[in-house]
Formats: structure tokens, C-alpha cells, sequence
């Protein structure tokens, strides 16, 4: 679901009825993971559209989430992994989610940071996504609940890595995503009721 802006005040607005199908929508959220992701390699404008469908939630519809001119930059940066033949494969989808997610919250360069720490670790990326990923889901079904004013408990808010022989990673790598992860779902939730708030006020003039 994406957030919009309301070009006309919309007469009648039930914001209770608006806020538990937002509710409804964020908490049965979910963003592919790597297995479910297209087996066969796909072209640049597979890959935006994807891209632009698994992460629409998050964003304006006016906002572009991803453009191939973003994508060759962050080739460049090496965020992620030059395609080959022009192909994209499931890594580099994953790798474009998650970039084009976190940089709501952060920086290029701190994505790239965190990147480089994943690296160092030896870290099994695709297993790092999932978690992450689920994580996020988590985090934003507990910050959306049925009742808006009810209060989240964010303490079962947990990052299992493990590097690629399968031993656990260090703890402050798991702490660090786990916050950065709640970062984003507390942007998220922010942005939506912050557009619910102003759709009920255009609603009562």
C-alpha cells in the first residue's frame, strides 16, 4: 500500500475505519524473501518494477524508489554487484530491496558502512536478509496494532546472523540492524499517521 496525498478534502472521513484497514495491511505485511524471489535472471526494468511493487508501502506515490540511474551509481559504489549481460539475479534483488528500504533512514554511505562491516564478518547475506526483512515485519506489526492507541512492545525485536561457516556473528552487528531496522519501521509508522492526521484534519474544514 502505498502513502498518498489527498488532492481533495474527502468528505465524511472515518479515521478510526481508516486507521484498522492500515492496521490490517501493516501487519499482515510481507516482503519477498530470497527463495521466494524469480529463479530465472531478469532485466533492469523487471528488477525497478519489482522493486517498486515489494517496497510501494513505504514510500509517496509521487516518490521514485528506484531509478536505473540509481542503480549503475550504486554499482559504481559497489553496493551492489555488477549485473552480468545486463541480467540481475536474486542477490541483486535482495541487495536493491534492502538498500532502496534503508535509505530512508540512512545515508548512502552508512549503508555502505554497514555493508562493509557484513563483509568483514563473513556474514551469510542471504540468510542476513531474510532476518532482517522479517524482522522489519515484525517490528511494524507490533507498531500498527488494531486499536491505535494501543502500546508496542518492541523488547521481541531480534537479528540472528551467522557468518557463512554458521557460527553466530558477533552481538553488535545483530544490535546495530535490529536498530536500524526499528528505525525504519518507526519512519514508516510515522509517515502513515502523520498522512492519516492530516487527511482527518482536510476532512473537518
Amino acid at each position: 500500500m502505498a502513502l498518498h496525498k489527498q488532492e481533495q478534502p474527502e468528505r465524511g472521513f472515518d479515521y478510526e475505519r481508516a486507521y484498522r484497514e492500515l492496521s490490517a495491511k501493516m501487519r499482515t505485511l510481507h516482503i519477498s524473501r530470497i527463495a521466494e524471489m524469480p529463479r530465472i535472471e531478469l532485466y533492469l526494468d523487471q528488477v525497478l518494477s519489482i522493486i517498486g511493487t515489494e517496497l510501494s508501502f513505504m514510500y509517496q506515490e509521487d516518490e521514485r524508489i528506484v531509478t536505473g540511474a540509481m542503480v549503475n551509481n550504486y554499482v559504481k559504489q559497489r553496493l551492489v554487484p555488477a549485473p552480468t549481460r545486463k541480467r540481475y539475479t536474486r542477490r541483486h534483488l535482495g541487495t536493491l530491496i534492502f538498500v532502496c528500504a534503508f535509505k530512508r533512514v540512512l545515508s548512502i554511505a552508512q549503508i555502505a558502512q554497514i555493508a562493509q562491516m557484513v563483509s568483514e564478518a563473513d556474514i551469510d547475506v542471504e540468510r542476513a536478509y531474510d532476518a532482517s526483512i522479517a524482522c522489519l515485519e515484525h517490528a511494524l506489526a507490533l507498531l500498527f496494532p488494531e486499536e491505535p492507541d494501543g502500546q508496542p512492545e518492541l523488547s521481541t525485536i531480534h537479528i540472528e546472523l551467522m557468518d557463512s561457516a554458521g557460527n553466530r556473528c558477533e552481538p553488535r552487528l545483530e544490535i546495530l540492524l535490529e536498530n536500524v531496522v526499528l528505525l525504519l519501521a518507526c519512519k514508516v509508522y510515522a509517515d502513515h499517521m502523520l498522512a492519516l492526521e492530516a487527511r482527518r484534519v482536510a476532512a473537518a474544514e
